[in-house]
């Protein structure tokens, strides 16, 4: 029932996103308030992305994904949700195209859509969700289960110290990643910096 499930909402996901072009997917806190200054970020990463050409892709909740379907909505791209239904639990943001608004109920095929389409991935501050999505996104890469493409991790000073674990104590002192396993992961200061990152990338 459960694959039934999974393999059901896959197709829909993907008929319904087949035409909207190069897509980022923004990977993202949901509890981060509209008056702090990562929001702000959040609206202008996809102010930028959409500027540039770019359909954006969030979880479709509230936060920093509400944050970067404005910014997309504000700059004239496509504004995509891939929202989640949870038992007794259902919040999407009011800036995602109704055309481009979809509602699943299975975790393991909103994540799917996510490495299925999108051209490059962009992780802004986040908990426990964030870091299983880029997590996930780094192991799938390294294993060749989906095409590399650029990771960049939002927000320098955030994202520094998992950088720094993985490339001095992963990568140099156990030996357990490869340099080449570094290789898409970049970090980045500002929403300008990641649009030229995506772009020297792919």
């Amino acid at each position: 029932m459960e694959n039934d499930i999974y393999h059901s909402e896959i197709n829909l996901g993907r008929k319904a996103l087949g035409g909207i072009g190069r897509s980022v997917t923004v990977l993202c806190s949901s509890s981060i308030k509209a008056d702090t200054p990562y929001y702000q970020q959040g609206v202008e990463t996809g102010y930028a992305l959409a500027l540039a050409g770019y359909s954006v892709i969030t979880g479709g909740g509230p936060g920093l994904m509400e944050a970067a379907n404005k910014g997309t909505q504000d700059g004239g791209g496509k504004s995509v949700g891939v929202c989640m239904r949870f038992p007794g639990i259902f919040i999407q943001n009011e800036y995602i195209d109704p055309q481009y608004n979809i509602t699943l109920t299975n975790m393991a095929a909103r994540k799917q859509l996510f490495w299925d389409i999108s051209t490059a991935f962009v992780a802004l501050p986040g908990g426990y969700g964030t870091l299983d999505e880029v997590t996930e996104c780094m192991t799938l890469m390294q294993m060749s289960i989906i095409k590399r493409r650029p990771i960049i991790l939002q927000d320098a000073e955030f994202w520094k110290p998992l950088m720094t674990w993985l490339r001095d104590t992963l990568k140099t002192q156990y030996k357990v990643i490869k340099d080449d396993d570094l290789s898409y992961v970049h970090l980045s200061s500002s929403p300008a910096e990641t649009v030229e990152i995506i772009k020297k990338s792919i």
